[in-house]
């Protein structure tokens, strides 16, 4: 397609080369990265691997956008190490070779702006919503995510003319509901878990009872700013047109509900020719006044609905029912357009979409932060089945991903649909990463950098437990490691879970993580107990600096392996164009790159 040839992304060379560039930083940082904190002081991993302050880490941490030089030259990283005792001895050099290997600053991102600006024909003169009222139904992170991907996907839905959707690990549907509300597609959200999908569907049947209430009180706040402007418009212009809830209550009452549709026959919305006029004459006068609300497309649900009396919150005027009376007569002329139909089903690379999906037409698949396999596996997919023109995904939970070259001596693991590698080109070089690298990846290093999102105290906490396990109970390796166990070695679930959020202290934590691992935790003193605490908040800063450099790696190990990814769409044949797309802001969402990909149309 002409206009794909628009969109600028890296060449194969490029990635190639970035990729060669991360795995010689990464295979020298591994120890780093591969460490778990909970062994920090039974293995005295600060004194064995760092030669630094731990001060001088905290300090460099603080300063280390300063340090950033869009100019500099590929750092050698030969020196950071001791050649001898493998420690880290160059903390500036360490920060530098980790910025340059950033998926942010090596230069290998599609800016979206461009995405938009080259596509922009398709969007027939719409334009991005401009604000959006979200406090009352998601947190700040999810509408973020939501609105935005959602954006991005109607503007590729635009591109094809396409009006399927299929929503790969949908979780609760706040994404697949908000596309196909606000923009008129029909979505399937598949999701593994039966309590989600079961959950998406209690909130689709809210939705159908509830959703002229809650459009009841958006207009009358809207009103009441407009009112004296425009008497003539009694509704926001780009809000939907509202269903008669009074008949839905009635028809479910007396008949089952179709659990796989968002609207029953009683929610009819406009056509989309209408949605999308609407949308345009609102755009030409954004104001604060009319600021698209979530109101206006979430699920019933994802708020706690309040009662009839405290939402209906004053009586309706002849001319607002007479308006009502003729969106209703309009909306019953016009078939159900906007559907959402949670499926339940555990998705693989061999998934037969035709058998969860008996109406499947072109379609675009998306996936926002689908967790562990699945991410590879909807790109796998997509480039297997000719009905997917285009993919946008955002992957999560890297410590999920299976790895085909973890354990090269089990040789059952060497075949498969494995998450990691993905590219036959790290295939060939037998990469792998690891597990506790994997987790290292999910650091959040802009969230860490301004004060959020590392649980410095639980991890402190878990830290000195293991030191009790082992000193008092001679418990030394924690089972669950999926590396076959020593018979020599006592082995125990270790797995603490969220003990550390139940816990009115540290003695109490200690206490019941030891009875969850089976042992007497009478075998300890409150005065002991503390005795281990005092010992170690001593080096407490170690751990903290230790963890401050694996959130320096952690861009560097993701970046490896979304370059797995885009690499892997570049070695098909079927595809027009692949990229990676920053699509969130990283402080509020980490996992902010999307893998995406178009086909020929």
């Amino acid at each position: 397609m002409e206009m794909f040839a628009h969109l600028t992304a890296p060449s194969i060379g490029k990635v190639k080369e970035s990729i060669e560039s991360l795995l010689q930083f990464l295979q020298m940082t591994a120890r780093i990265s591969g460490a778990h904190t909970v062994e920090f002081y039974t293995q005295d991993i600060w004194k064995n691997y760092v030669a630094v302050s731990p001060e001088s880490v905290l300090s460099i941490f603080s300063q280390q956008q300063k340090l950033y030089n869009e100019d500099r030259e590929v750092p050698d990283i030969s020196n950071i190490f001791s050649p001898t005792t493998n420690q880290l001895v160059n903390l500036e050099l360490f920060v530098e070779a980790a910025q340059y290997n950033s998926l942010m600053n090596l230069g290998l991102c599609t800016p979206i702006e461009e995405i938009y600006e080259t596509l922009a024909t398709h969007r027939a003169g719409k334009k991005l919503d401009k604000e959006i009222k979200t406090d009352q139904f998601m947190k700040d992170k999810k509408s973020h995510e939501v609105v935005i991907m959602s954006q991005f996907v109607e503007v590729l839905a635009n591109v094809y003319g396409i009006k399927q959707v299929i929503d790969l690990g949908a979780g609760k549907g706040y994404l697949s509901s908000y596309l196909s509300m606000r923009y008129d597609l029909r979505v399937y959200g598949i999701d593994s878990s039966h309590t989600n999908t079961d959950g998406a569907n209690k909130r689709n049947r809210k939705l159908k009872k509830y959703w002229q209430v809650y459009k009841t009180d958006a207009r009358t706040t809207s009103k009441a700013r407009k009112s004296d402007q425009k008497k003539e418009s009694l509704l926001p212009k780009n809000s939907c047109q509202d269903v008669n809830a009074d008949q839905a209550i009635s028809r479910q009452s007396g008949s089952a509900i179709d659990d796989n549709s968002l609207f029953s026959d009683s929610s009819r919305w406009t056509s989309h020719k209408e949605s999308s006029q609407a949308a345009d004459n609102t755009d030409s006068d954004i104001s604060p006044d009319s600021t698209f609300s979530f109101l206006d497309v979430l699920p019933a649900g994802a708020v706690e609905v309040p009662s009839m009396s405290q939402s209906v919150s004053k009586v309706l005027s002849e001319q607002e029912k007479e308006q009502r009376k003729t969106e209703n007569i309009k909306a019953k002329k016009f078939p159900e357009s906007h559907i959402y139909s949670p499926l339940t089903s555990y998705v693989t690379a061999d998934t037969e979409l035709h058998d969860l999906i008996t109406d499947l037409e072109e379609s675009i698949m998306v996936g926002l932060h689908t967790c562990g396999d699945l991410a590879p596996n909807t790109l796998r997919i997509y480039t297997s089945k000719p009905e997917i023109k285009a993919v946008c995904s955002v992957g999560c939970c890297y410590h999920f991903l299976s790895e085909q070259f973890e354990y090269l001596e089990e040789e059952e693991q060497t075949e498969g649909s494995w998450g990691f590698p993905l590219s036959q080109y790290l295939k060939e070089r037998c990469w792998h990463i690891g597990r506790n690298a994997r987790m290292s990846a999910c650091l959040a290093l802009e969230r860490v950098a301004v004060g959020q999102g590392l649980p410095t105290e639980s991890l402190f906490y878990r830290a000195v437990l293991q030191v009790i396990c082992k000193e008092v109970y001679g418990i030394t390796q924690r089972s669950y490691s999926l590396v076959p166990q020593s018979k020599n070695v006592l082995k125990i679930d270790q797995r603490v879970g969220k003990i550390y959020s139940k816990s009115t202290s540290f003695t109490d934590y200690i206490r019941k993580s030891l009875k969850k691992f089976g042992q007497d935790d009478l075998r300890l003193s409150d005065q002991e107990i503390m005795g281990y605490y005092q010992k170690y908040d001593l080096r407490r800063n170690e751990l903290e600096a230790f963890n401050r450099l694996k959130v320096f790696l952690a861009p560097c190990i993701e970046a490896l392996i979304l370059l797995d990814r885009l690499y892997y769409l570049r070695e098909q044949e079927n595809i027009a164009w692949s990229g990676l797309v920053k699509l969130f802001d990283p402080v509020k969402s980490p996992r902010c790159y999307a893998v995406v990909s178009l086909k020929q149309p």
